[in-house]
């Protein structure tokens, strides 16, 4: 039998906040890192999440990556696509939404971002970070992928020629005969796409019900919010769930230069006493010689920690221009993620690890990669956005991984990841 629902992700930690709301409510789900054999994995999984590392990827790439993965599921029997997006609207939505509807043609694809655990919320079609325009945080100077528009039907018209229409949170709170009476007006107009305000877990589980309702289950999409609200209303076999627990020291792993990563850096360094090794992002970017030196010097500073059987923070130093810090540069993002990849690679072979903390999607794959692992199964949850699960295949087949978006979580939540692993 095949799958019951695809997920498609554009980067790893979404994929796996996404995914592990349908493995809470016991569905079995996959996270590979190849697509050859979707065919025999949907025989084994609920649930299968493909990640198309395509958020800073251009729009044109992106949609090629994204329809590429649509046909790739739907060649495999999977009836249904959850589109999983940032729950800061940061990345390729429109161009990748276009080109999921060429593959999965709804009639209406519902998309709400909003994810109330972490302070993302959607009123009057402006989405709000913990109460702010998302355009006037953080996220609006991110070095990657901006965002400097906050009203989102304004936004998305600017990524996609499909109609784009605005469900108030009014009619929303109003009951499913109300929202089936606009979606009547709209069917025939489409493909188009349907961008539901939501501020609460409430208004959640209203528009999963209304897309059940209304056979729109075909495509959705949104953060691991309405993945969640979906989950909690399908008929999953109930499986009893293993958690993963770690013997050895852990180690982190954290490629982010998000400011809430950065203090959960300093936080666990300060009050868990954790040690941080921190890579030179200038001499990593800055040829092969002293790339293989700095990580002959972060790896060995790593393994001197690990033995002595401390949990180790291993992760990157940018420096400082008249005490402000730059961000990297968008072109050395892949030589940064093959850094910490190999760099924990050269540690896990020489001493046991307990398990991994990943934060940032591209670290998170390249690190996942370098190991060997072939994907990740998912089994539970740190806190809400700080999934849990195991490596699948390689020589370190069965390692507790967690992973971490860089914008997520509270000061403590490294250490919430920590004591949560090392639980027995």
């Amino acid at each position: 039998m095949a799958a019951r629902l695809g997920v498609i992700a554009d980067d790893l930690t979404g994929a796996n906040d996404t995914g592990v709301q349908f493995a809470r409510d016991g569905a079995r789900t996959l996270v590979p890192f190849e697509w050859h054999n979707l065919d025999a994995l949907g025989r084994q999984a609920d649930v299968v999440v493909l990640n198309t590392n395509s958020r800073a990827a251009s729009p044109r790439v992106a949609a090629q990556r994204v329809k590429i993965a649509a046909q790739a599921l739907r060649k495999a029997g999977i009836q249904a696509v959850y589109k999983k997006i940032d729950s800061t609207f940061r990345g390729n939505i429109g161009a990748e939404l276009a080109a999921l509807l060429d593959v999965y043609p709804v009639p209406l694809a519902v998309l709400t971002p909003a994810y109330p655990p972490a302070g993302r919320a959607v009123r009057d079609g402006v989405l709000l970070v913990d109460g702010t325009p998302v355009h006037k945080t953080s996220i609006g100077a991110d070095p990657v992928t901006p965002i400097r528009e906050s009203h989102l039907p304004t936004l998305l018209r600017r990524q996609m020629t499909h109609p784009v229409h605005s469900l108030p949170l009014a009619v929303v709170r109003k009951g499913a005969s109300a929202v089936t009476r606009l979606f009547r007006q709209w069917d025939g107009s489409g493909p188009a796409v349907v961008l539901a305000d939501a501020v609460t877990p409430q208004d959640l589980t209203r528009l999963a019900r209304i897309i059940l309702k209304e056979e729109l289950f075909g495509l959705a999409a949104g953060s691991a919010g309405l993945a969640l609200a979906l989950s909690a209303l399908l008929p999953w076999r109930r499986r009893r769930l293993s958690r993963p627990s770690a013997s050895a020291p852990l180690l982190f792993v954290i490629g982010s230069q998000n400011p809430t990563s950065l203090a959960q850096i300093r936080w666990l360094e300060e009050h868990g006493s954790v040690p941080v090794i921190r890579a030179c992002i200038r001499d990593v970017v800055a040829g092969r010689d002293r790339f293989r030196h700095e990580l002959d010097r972060a790896a060995s500073k790593v393994r001197s920690e690990l033995r002595a059987g401390r949990h180790a923070i291993l992760t990157l130093a940018q420096p400082s221009v008249s005490g402000r810090r730059r961000a990297p540069s968008p072109s050395a993002s892949a030589t940064l993620s093959e850094f910490l990849g190999n760099a924990t690679h050269a540690v896990a072979q020489s001493v046991p690890l307990g398990g991994l903390i990943l934060c940032g999607g591209d670290i998170a794959v390249a690190t996942c990669r370098a190991l060997g692992a072939g994907g990740m199964e998912l089994y539970g949850e740190v806190e809400p956005g700080v999934p849990c699960g195991r490596l699948v295949g390689g020589l370190f087949d069965g390692l507790p991984a967690v992973t971490k978006a860089g914008g997520f979580g509270k000061p403590d939540a490294f250490a919430r990841a920590l004591r949560f692993l090392r639980r027995r």
